[in-house]
Order: C-alpha cells, then structure tokens, then sequence
C-alpha cells in the first residue's frame, strides 16, 4: 500500500506541471478573442473561478491529447494550436460582426471563408507580441526545464483518458459538486459577446453546447397549443370571396442594403438609391429590427419566410443549419395553397446556408440558385440585375400568380475599394481614407441595389399584372473592424451609444404595389411580422401563426434582444404564446399542423425553372473519318447556361447559346464510332450532379 502511494506521489509530481502550461494557452485564448491585455487581466481578478474553469478545461483535453498521442510534447503543441486557433477566428468573428465564434459556427464553411480575407486585420503588434511570449514561453517550460517528459506509458494513457473524460464531464454536467449553480456560472445564450466575457472563451463554449441540445419544455402539450391557436381572432379577408384579387408577391432580401445618407457626417457626390428614396415618399415604407450586423442573412430569412423569431433562439445560432429538420410552414407554402407558384431565388451555391433542403421544407416548388444563373457578374458576385432578370422570367413562365422569394448578392461584404470595375461615387467628410474608400464602395453596391428595384417597378408597371414588391436590407454592412467607419463618421459614439441597436440594426424597408396605390402605411417592426402584413395586403388567406402574429404585431411591433426588454417595455409574459407555438413548429410536435389537409412540401420541387429536356440532337457529321472534331447542336427546353454536355457520362466543352439551344465539341479520344448516349447536367462547386436531362442517343460512324 504504501509502495503504490508512494508511486502515485511521484506520477503527480510529475504532473502537476501540466496544470501550469496549461495556464499558458488559456491566458493567450483571452487576449486573442478580446484583442486587448487589460481586458483579459482585469477579466482574471474580478473572475477568477471562471478562470480555473477555463483552465480545468484545457488541462482536460491537454491531458486527453496525451492520452491519445503518447507524447506531452506534441500534444501540448497539437491542443495549442485548436485552441489558439478558434480564439483567433472568434476574434476575427468578433470584430466584424459583433459576435464571437460559437460551436454551431462550425457549420458555416462559407461564412468562416468570407472572414479569412480579414485575418490580417487582426494580426496587429500587440496580437504578435503575444504569440511570440506563447512560443518563447512555452518552448521554455517544455525544452529548457526537466518537468515534462517525453513519452507517457501505456498503462498511464489509460489512466490520463480516464481523468481527462471525468474532469470534462464534470465541468459540462455540473455534478457531482453543483458549483456553477452555486455561484452563478450560466451560459449568456441571448448575448454571446456578454458569454465570452464573463465566462471566458473556453468556459463559454462547454456553456453553448449544452443549449444546442433543447429539453422538453414544461406545460407544452396538444392543449397549450390549442388554446393558444382557439385564442387567436380570425382576420377578415379583404376582397370579394367571389373573385379574390391574386397579385404576385415579390420579396427581395437585398444583400447590406442600407441607406449611408443618414450618416450626417458623410457626403455623397449625388444620391445612391434615389428610386428607393422616392417610394419611401410616395408609399409604404419603414425600418425592420434585423436580427443581425454585417452577416448572417439566412436568420433574417428564417424570420420573414416563416414568421418565427431568431429572438428566441440563441444568439449567432444560425436556425437553418440547426433547428430545421422537417416542413415548416412558410409564406411559401401559405401561398401555394391558394393556387401560387412558389419560387426561391439566390445568385449562391444551393448548398450554403442548407437552402436546398430549406426551401424544399418550406413548400417552394422551384428554387433558382446560382447553378442556373447566366455568369454575369458585378465584382466578385453575381449582379444585381440578373437576379432581376430571373424573377421576371420566373413570373413570365407560370400562368397564375407568382410568389417569389429572392436574395442578392452583388453588394456582399466586403467593401474594399476596387471592389467593382467602376465606381461613379464620390464621399467627402471628416473621415479616414480608409472609411471613405469603404463608404464609396457601399455606394457603388447599393446603386446596382437600388436600380434592380426601379427595374423590378417599371417592368410589373408596364405589365399590370396586380403585382407587390417588398425590398429591404438583411443586415447593416460590416464597414471595417469594431464599426470603424460608423464610429470615424460619427454615426455612432461607439459600441456604448445609447442608440446602439436602432442605429446598427435598423434596415429600411419598402413595400410597393400596383392595385391600391392609395394606400401609405408605416411600418416599424422585426422581420417576422412581414409575411402576415404581406398576407392581408395581398388579400389572401394565412394561416393559424399568421393569424396569431397579426395580433400580436399591434401590441410589440418590434421585438429586441432580452436585455432590451425593459428598456422598451416589453413584458416577456406577453410572448410567452409565441414562444410556445414556434417551439411547436421547431421543436415540439407540430400540433398544429395537424389539422393541414394539403402537405407543406411540393411533391414536384425542383432545381431550375423547369425540367431539364432535351428534344433533339444533331452532329454536323455522322461520320468521323477524317475528322479531328464533331460539332453536336443540342436544342430542348430550360437549358440551363452551366449546364454541360455529356458523351456517354464524359463531359465535352460545351457552349450555351439560350435556354433552348446549346452547341458541343467532339474530340480526342471521346471520337469514336458508335452510340453516342448524349445528356446535359449541372454540377455544383462541390461537383455534385444538381440537374441532369433526359438521355438522346446518336448513331455515329467512321473509321
């Protein structure tokens, strides 16, 4: 007994070490996702049980990464560098969009893309000097003094894996010692930047992962839903019931539309957005609460589409990747029911932000991503005007009204100047050239913008097809670091302004329609209460939700983040309900839903804006016996200009002329006599079929 204390005495000597390195990494993670020194050692003393929580946790999983590689070393430099890395981002992350990196950010590929083209943004001297005291001091300890060794026995490896799994259970379930609970140690879900700052960056992450996995909330039942649904007076559907008016209903989702001439200490050599200036003044129009700053479209989406609040749902959560895993009822589907064609647009890949499978969910029959654009571009994005051009030819196919949902591009983060090939803006003021140069791109971006919607205007003008226009702006743009340019211009004092989040959430919003051109509302409101404004001025049906959020919209028009509430006099009581049913649509079981006679997602969803047919197939040669190439001239229906042609599953270069006409060239060692089985398909940037046609076969002959 005493032999084996004795030996135990001596393996901890050995260890205890490993909790003083570990104080190195968790010092370094602080200052990179703050970016500041005070701020981390006044973070230390005033917290400092949270400080050991984040230690314990880096000792666990250092301890952990020992037990798997066998070797201290290694696994100090493997754990480091994860650690560092994510503190890294998170600062990145921080510092453009006002949010920290959380553990459901992981899923966001493409957004995390869009912030590498800043990381020398945050590299600055203090930041390096940093980095350099890590490796100096680190390389120190595990080189310079006898206290690490080198390799780890196997029998100790299990022992370590062993208290490297207990130590993080314990610190993730709380037991069997309550001291989070004890002393208050909860995660800020609502307010993620008050979550990293308060717990530290490691504590905070253990803290999110428990809130992506929800509970079944108490006094939720078929009941609650139903009285609440019972509860609910029916709006009265405008209109003759006998001859209903059915516009179409165009919503556009300008990618950082926002209106800079507000900024008093900017001026612009002539107006960027006069059309949209002039439907403010002329007709119904007014600010949307958005969820986000600078990124995160998909959230600001979610709430328009289904009228569900992100309001409820932790912050920098990204509700597409996260909480949809079946049909949500949508403005899609609400309007398909009443004869609507439903079609998704968005100049992007299908698969970012999970639309494919969102739109799908949402009752769209078609959705148009960047897949079956024509490539024309405005700087690195897709124009303005193609979008345009695709919701025309959307409602120009189908023979009833159209319900159209379409996002942009052109006008995405970043604004660097030289972003576009020309820029016809001038910004002059008491500003860094840094935040001209910025504010004269934005200018540029929301010119294509604002054109798009005189184009969009004009063209179901002169069509006089009854017809609405909603347009406005998913987020403020991220112009530089920590607001730079809002606060060099002096449109904000900084992030304490007492108008911090009217000023830097606030988006404008018009809503233009051709039938009751009398009509001037204003409108101030969060981005869920849209789709049911949009419902009773199209004068059709909604829903038991939409129902419901038309009533509540004339109580709390506008719903803030929690720490708002007070401010605003919201009594949290009072969206209690609404909490409650978007619990049953997202997590619950739909109850209801139950009483849907026609299913939320179209049997007949499709990519494109048709069936990819091929009609015919001709070669300018049947015969290939001296020919170095044949020319195959392809006709059939919704072509699509990415879309290429196939030999027997081979690619072959391939020209599109029109939706109906295509040409491909033959050659190499693909010329051979025989069946030639040709097809046309569409690949996406992670060459994945999303569209093929059907297959004609040609008999070809020759040597």
């Amino acid at each position: 007994m005493k032999n084996q204390l004795n030996r135990l005495l001596l393996l901890l000597r050995q260890r205890w070490p490993l909790a003083l390195i570990a104080f190195i990494p968790v010092v370094v993670m602080e200052i990179l996702s703050r970016g500041q020194y005070i701020e981390t050692i006044t973070w230390g003393f005033k917290h400092v049980l949270e400080l050991l929580f984040n230690e314990w946790i880096v000792l666990s999983l250092l301890l952990l990464f020992i037990a798997m590689i066998g070797r201290t070393k290694i696994a100090y430099w493997v754990v480091s560098a994860l650690l560092l890395s994510l503190a890294l981002i998170s600062g990145i992350k921080l510092k453009i969009l006002g949010v920290p990196l959380t553990p459901w950010d992981i899923v966001l590929a493409g957004e995390a893309s869009d912030m590498v083209k800043y990381l020398s943004n945050i590299f600055s001297f203090n930041i390096l000097i940093m980095i350099v005291f890590f490796l100096a001091s680190s390389y120190y300890l595990l080189y310079r003094t006898p206290l690490f060794m080198k390799k780890v026995a196997l029998k100790e490896r299990g022992i370590l894996a062993i208290i490297a799994l207990a130590m993080l259970t314990a610190v993730y379930t709380d037991l069997p010692l309550p001291i989070q609970k004890w002393f208050g140690i909860k995660a800020s879900v609502w307010n993620q930047v008050e979550n990293t700052t308060t717990n530290g960056y490691a504590l905070a992450t253990v803290l999110n992962t428990k809130s992506m996995l929800f509970d079944k909330r108490e006094g939720y039942d078929d009941k609650a839903v139903e009285a609440i649904v019972s509860q609910t007076p029916k709006p009265i559907k405008a209109g003759d019931p006998g001859n209903p008016v059915k516009p179409n209903v165009i919503v556009v989702l300008s990618e950082a539309f926002w209106d800079p001439t507000v900024i008093k200490g900017a001026t612009f050599s002539k107006d960027p957005i006069p059309f949209f200036h002039k439907l403010q003044q002329t007709g119904t129009s007014g600010t949307m609460l958005s969820p986000q700053y600078g990124g995160g479209t998909a959230n600001v989406e979610f709430e328009v589409l289904t009228g569900n609040s992100m309001r409820f749902l932790p912050q920098g959560s990204i509700a597409y990747n996260q909480f949809i895993t079946g049909e949500v009822d949508s403005l899609a589907s609400i309007y398909a029911r009443q004869g609507y064609t439903s079609t998704a647009i968005s100049p992007f890949y299908n698969w970012y932000f999970n639309s494919n499978k969102i739109y799908k969910d949402f009752g769209f029959s078609k959705y148009i991503p960047i897949e079956y654009f024509k490539p024309n571009y405005s700087g690195p994005y897709i124009a303005d005007h193609e979008v345009a051009a695709n919701i025309i030819h959307a409602t120009e196919l189908s023979d009833g009204p159209d319900f159209v949902f379409a996002n942009t591009m052109e006008n995405h983060f970043h604004f660097y100047p030289g972003k576009f090939p020309k820029n016809n803006f001038d910004v002059s003021g008491d500003m860094s050239p840094s935040s001209q140069g910025m504010l004269e791109t934005l200018a540029q971006g929301i010119n294509a913008s604002d054109n798009m919607l005189k184009e969009l205007v004009e063209y179901y003008e002169r069509k006089g097809e009854p017809t609405i226009i909603a347009f406005w702006g998913d987020h403020l743009p991220a112009l530089g670091d920590d607001y730079a340019t809002y606060i060099d211009t002096k449109y904000i004092s900084g992030k304490d302004d007492p108008d911090f989040l009217k000023k830097m959430y606030s988006v404008p919003l018009v809503v233009w329609n051709n039938f009751d051109t009398e009509r001037k509302d204003k409108l101030d409101i969060s981005p869920s209460f849209l789709g049911p404004y949009l419902i009773e001025l199209s004068k059709q049906q909604g829903s038991y939700y939409t129902d419901f959020l038309s009533q509540l919209v004339k109580k709390i028009p506008i719903i803030p983040p929690k720490d708002y509430y007070q401010a605003m006099n919201i009594n949290e009581q009072d969206l209690k309900n609404y909490d409650t049913l978007q619990y049953d649509i997202i997590f619950g079981d739909r109850h209801a839903y139950k009483d849907y006679k026609v299913p939320i997602i179209n049997s007949k969803y499709m990519l494109g804006f048709g069936p990819i047919t091929l009609n015919t197939v001709e070669a300018d040669s049947r015969d290939i016996s001296g020919r170095s190439s044949i020319t195959l001239s392809v006709k059939g229906n919704n072509l699509p200009p990415l879309g290429f042609v196939t030999l027997n599953g081979k690619a072959v270069p391939t020209t599109w002329q029109d939706e109906h006409n295509l040409t491909a060239k033959v050659e190499g060692s693909l010329l051979k006599a025989g069946i030639w089985d040709i097809q046309v398909h569409v690949k996406d940037s992670k060459e994945t079929t999303v569209g093929k046609s059907n297959t004609v076969p040609i008999e070809i002959g020759g040597r």
